[in-house]
């Protein structure tokens, strides 16, 4: 059967697809990606690519075998977590979802065909009808706005995902160096109380030592043993910690570090500029920014449709059984005589006002952050100067008087196993000042949003612990014996 009509699905297509092919021409995955791993990068002062593929693909594989063959350094783990963790590959695949969401906010709505044949006593009827929604062509502009400002702020909440694994990377990283660090002092308090609980007991059965004095040496060779053991238990989970950040498992989990934690800066600079630019570069703010811009479209958006439910045009032929043909056109909208858009306009304004507020409450927070990390970086900064002028060199120096004192048999081995206990103990409590540093380092980057160049390190930043059980061990065989 013919129909003497225009081509409706070619006038329908004609309406719409100059509108809807346009939704094709986005943005790629891969730039998006891209413009990701570029964030990043930029932030991090290394290089971040996530188009090599996933963490199964052979380029990963290689790339983080090759960082793992080596002590392993904190810019290698920091890149490696990046490639290689899980979560931040689901995280990355938010901004494919954004952008199919864009995909679709540009695409206007199919047109609907239908067929029917009505017969009865006078005959048959055919009717042939082309219906075209039109109101998604209206709003598609809009729409594309709303998902491209969507696809934006995903791609922000996506980079501040990585700088957190990056953050969380470092600061791990940073306190299993003072973990190790930790673990060879004690092993030094352990030789000294060893030694110590070795020769009371000599003394203890040769009657020249109290069982109170005994007992209190064996009770700090106890408590060292003690201490060393909870020192290696909290490297053991540190280094778990790591190997999850870095999606390790198996062989690649047997990595080694370096030996110590990296030198600290001679000098360091905070201040309220650190606010500023963190009102600039932080990219959490930016992405609630990105929040409140969508909001204010939505709430634009809703105003302009809510009286608007259904407006499409539709175009009908009829053919009588006589050959006569009925044609013409056919508006159809909805009159909004109950539903007028007041629930919907009353979410989207509810919907902006708690954007703005959760940003306010945010910028606030950020600020808060910088001025917590600089407080803690600088408080640690100078902890360790007065551990490096004062602190580290009057245990020196008592170790050396003592030793002095010991000579010249005017004390005892036990007070000078004491000295070097305290002196020991004085660079354990250094260690941990010195992480802490690190860390505040790290949380002071994260603040702001960006990476901080390191200023000219202030040399050796370790000071020499002599060997704790020499003494104990002279004293026994040249002074006291088994008496």
């Amino acid at each position: 059967m013919t129909w003497p009509t225009p081509n409706l699905a070619a006038l329908a297509l004609a309406l719409v697809a100059p509108l809807t092919f346009s939704a094709c021409a986005t943005v790629s995955n891969e730039r998006v990606r891209a413009d990701v791993s570029g964030t990043v990068s930029a932030r991090l002062e290394q290089t971040v690519d996530w188009n090599a593929g996933t963490p199964e693909d052979a380029s990963i594989r290689t790339a983080v075998d090759q960082m793992l063959r080596d002590e392993l350094t904190i810019d290698e783990a920091v890149a490696i977590a990046l490639i290689n963790n899980r979560d931040m590959r689901a995280t990355l695949e938010r901004t494919g979802v954004a952008r199919a969401d864009l995909i679709q906010a540009g695409m206007a709505e199919n047109p609907v065909f239908g067929l029917e044949v009505l017969s009865g006593d006078v005959g048959t009827v055919r009717q042939f009808e082309v219906f075209q929604e039109l109101l998604s062509i209206f709003t598609l502009s809009a729409r594309k706005n709303l998902a491209g400002k969507e696809l934006e702020r995903a791609r922000l909440e996506v980079a501040q995902f990585a700088l957190d694994l990056a953050a969380d990377v470092k600061k791990t990283y940073y306190g299993l160096l003072a973990d190790k660090q930790s673990i060879a002092l004690y092993g030094q308090v352990l030789d000294a109380t060893e030694a110590a609980a070795i020769l009371a007991s000599r003394q203890y059965r040769a009657g020249t030592l109290s069982l109170r004095e005994r007992a209190m040496q064996q009770s700090f060779y106890s408590q060292s043993a003690l201490q060393g053991a909870q020192a290696e238990a909290r490297f053991a989970v540190d280094r778990e910690k790591l190997n999850r950040l870095l999606g390790l498992w198996g062989s690649r989990t047997n990595w080694v570090l370096p030996e110590r934690l990296p030198d600290v800066p001679a000098e360091i600079q905070t201040g309220e500029e650190f606010e500023r630019r963190a009102m600039t570069e932080r990219l959490s703010l930016a992405a609630m920014r990105a929040e409140v811009e969508n909001a204010y479209m939505a709430l634009d958006y809703g105003r302009q449709t809510r009286w608007l439910s259904v407006l499409g045009i539709q175009y009908t032929v009829d053919r009588a059984e006589d050959g006569a043909y009925l044609r013409g056109p056919k508006i159809v909208f909805g009159l909004p005589l109950f539903d007028q858009g007041q629930g919907r306009m009353a979410r989207l304004e509810a919907e902006l006002k708690d954007a703005e507020n959760r940003y306010a409450q945010d910028a606030i927070n950020i600020r808060s952050e910088v001025r917590e990390a600089a407080s803690r970086l600088n408080a640690a900064h100078g902890l360790l100067k007065h551990y490096r002028s004062a602190v580290l060199p009057l245990a020196d120096q008592v170790v050396g008087e003592t030793l002095k004192f010991y000579n010249g048999m005017l004390v005892g081995v036990y007070e000078l196993l004491n000295a070097k206990q305290t002196q020991i103990h004085a660079a354990s409590d250094y260690i941990g000042v010195w992480r802490d540093f690190w860390v505040a380092w790290a949380d002071l980057e994260l603040a702001i949003g960006t990476y901080l160049p390191t200023p000219a390190a202030s040399g050796s930043t370790m000071q020499e612990i002599p060997d704790a059980a020499d003494p104990a061990a002279a004293h026994s065989e040249h002074h006291h014996g088994d008496h």
